[in-house]
């Protein structure tokens, strides 16, 4: 077993000091050392580091800060190999914040990367990676410092002393696991996918600049809504009480005077119950269901957003959110605390709605927020993927590209953009993308599913390389499960694996274009960094990139945004984007000079 013979040591004295240091000039058969660090938390503005941790394959060592800081400076300083950690621009983040100890990222390696980019299905924690791939006693660890720590009653993570022996041990052998991981991830993925390894840890340090840079709040503002929301939602209380004797809250009750009224319930909860959510709640024109609908809507906006502006901004009004650059198995990026990828939008059912976006606001007097979208990046990966002619040369003709698609499917060369058949168009053409069969592409798009099936016929007769490449991503992940034991596609930018789950081979179209996609949005803001504008950086949103700049340098950055993120040469049809411009992110319009 490969931990059979590690050795966990603590230091705690001048003498261990120096056996560190012995170990430390050693020679070994791998040319890095593994690091970790135990913190008191995961805020990097409210916590900071209680112990240091360094390995290799046989050798764990745990320092507590602060008593050993300087040790642990001097290693970064002068140990001349890499340094591998887990979790990188956690561990360099709180090293730097919470240590004064800056590690040069180009000397910085991370498993969790590599790991996501060998099984982007797979748990990428550390301990699960290791039970697989080190030794399967490495889940135990985690259990066995859970264990003690309940059988001291009052210790916590952030509390426990750094001298208790099932704690420093278990950070020690983290960097060990670590070490073990990386020789055995390392040259596996320089074999077969090192872009997609170089693209991930490049961008993830200008991910944790945004991190740092953050999102402007205007406290004030986001204050007024809460507070007129809450009393929304406590009148509103009051009212369907003593207008219909119902409790707010009361689904069953609400249905029962609703159904009095006349109105139907044919949907069902999963438990069983009817069902009285927005989608129900929304088709009903009665003034208790639309005041029910409001009163949710505004809960869930005060709750989910508006109390974390308000609480959680620091001394310069600016909220930061965490940005996991692999959060999904394509490689699309993820956002929580809060997840201002997921902001809703202000539409008919849901007129509050645009105060989250109006919220967010530029930090500087006279500065704007820039917002960079791609135009249509998953429709242009499936025209080139798929090579199909006709697709291909609806992007490349002027105009719309669903009034170019349209005009061709209902043979009508004076379709405008104002048709409401452009909907279904783009419905059509997104159902290829998300493996939607007809049923579920008609309940979409409103029509039987006679139309859905002669819009798909007339698709398929029309652009023949689509079903042919979905045919060619079956074949391919078919063949490799026969051979290899595994359904994957690779990215055609980096070689990174894109795995089908049990059964649904069909997806790896979706994933092979939301992966595509993940990757040129990052490709983007790297080329966006690299034009100056890596310090303003705010967030990126799916397919759009936000930058806060002062006001004079509006017109410098949106001509750099437009150059880093358009582009001719990547792929058969050209990248567009475009860029909109306002003081609030909820209050834009279109740049122009």
């Amino acid at each position: 077993m490969p931990l059979t013979d590690v050795q966990l040591h603590y230091i705690d004295s001048l003498e261990e000091v120096m056996n560190f240091k012995r170990w430390l000039g050693e020679r070994r058969e791998i040319n890095f050392i593994s690091s970790d660090t135990e913190t008191s938390g995961l805020s990097l503005e409210n916590d900071r580091v209680r112990m240091i941790q360094f390995g290799d394959l046989h050798h764990g060592w745990a320092m507590a800060r602060d008593e050993w800081l300087g040790v642990a400076r001097d290693t970064f300083k002068t140990y001349e190999g890499d340094f591998v950690f887990h979790n990188a621009p956690f561990d360099v983040g709180f090293l730097r914040d919470s240590c004064q100890i800056n590690i040069p990222t180009h000397r910085v390696r991370c498993t969790m990367v590599r790991s996501k980019v060998l099984e982007p299905h797979m748990s990428a924690a550390l301990k699960q990676q290791a039970t697989r791939y080190v030794d399967a006693v490495a889940a135990g660890s985690q259990k066995k410092l859970d264990e003690a720590l309940g059988a001291r009653g009052a210790w916590t993570w952030g509390t426990v002393p750094c001298e208790f022996e099932p704690y420093w041990s278990y950070a020690a052998l983290d960097a060990v696991l670590t070490a073990h991981l990386e020789a055995h991830h390392g040259p596996l993925v320089e074999a077969e996918a090192p872009k997609a390894y170089d693209l991930e840890m490049t961008v993830y340090w200008v991910i944790e600049r945004m991190e740092r840079y953050g999102a402007h709040i205007d406290v004030k503002y986001a204050r007024e809504k809460y507070d007129a929301f809450t009393r929304y939602v406590e009148e509103s209380a009051d009212w369907i009480l003593r207008t219909y004797g119902v409790k707010a809250g009361s689904n069953a009750a609400i249905i029962g005077v609703l159904t009095e009224a006349g109105y139907r319930f044919n949907k069902m909860t999963q438990g069983g119950a009817q069902a009285l959510d927005k989608e129900v709640l929304g088709d009903i024109d009665h003034p208790l269901a639309q005041t029910v609908l409001q009163r949710r809507q505004l809960q869930k906006l005060t709750s989910t957003y508006l109390s974390h502006f308000i609480n959680e901004v620091d001394a310069s009004d600016c909220i930061h959110p965490s940005i996991n650059s692999l959060g999904t198995r394509t490689s699309r990026m993820s956002m929580s605390d809060p997840n201002l990828q997921n902001l809703p939008r202000k539409s008919e059912n849901n007129p509050g709605a645009d105060t989250i976006r109006n919220s967010i606001t530029t930090r500087y007097d006279g500065g704007r927020l820039l917002m960079c979208d791609f135009d249509q990046i998953e429709m242009r990966l499936l025209a080139h993927l798929s090579a199909d002619h006709g697709l291909i040369e609806a992007f490349r003709s002027e105009g719309d590209f669903f009034v170019n698609v349209a005009r061709q499917m209902f043979d009508d060369p004076e379709f405008k953009k104002s048709d409401p058949r452009r909907q279904l168009v783009k419905n059509s053409q997104y159902a290829q993308i998300y493996g939607a069969g007809i049923p579920k592409f008609a309940k979409t798009a409103g029509v039987t599913e006679d139309v859905a099936r002669a819009v798909f016929n007339r698709l398929h007769q029309l652009y023949p390389g689509v079903r042919k490449f979905q045919k060619s991503v079956d074949e391919v992940a078919w063949g490799r499960f026969n051979t290899e034991g595994q359904a994957y596609v690779r990215s055609p930018l980096t070689n990174r694996r894109h795995v089908a789950d049990g059964g649904k081979v069909y997806a790896l179209v979706n994933y092979l274009i939301q992966g595509t996609a993940a990757e040129v949005l990052k490709m983007k803001i790297l080329a966006a960094d690299a034009a100056g504008l890596g310090d303003y950086l705010v967030v990126p949103v799916h397919d759009e990139l936000i930058i806060d700049v002062p006001g004079d340098m509006v017109t410098d950055a949106a001509h750099a945004l437009l150059k880093s993120m358009n582009d001719t040469e990547l792929f058969s049809v050209p990248i567009t984007a475009s860029v909109s411009v306002g003081e609030r992110w909820g209050s834009k319009e279109a740049w122009s000079e």
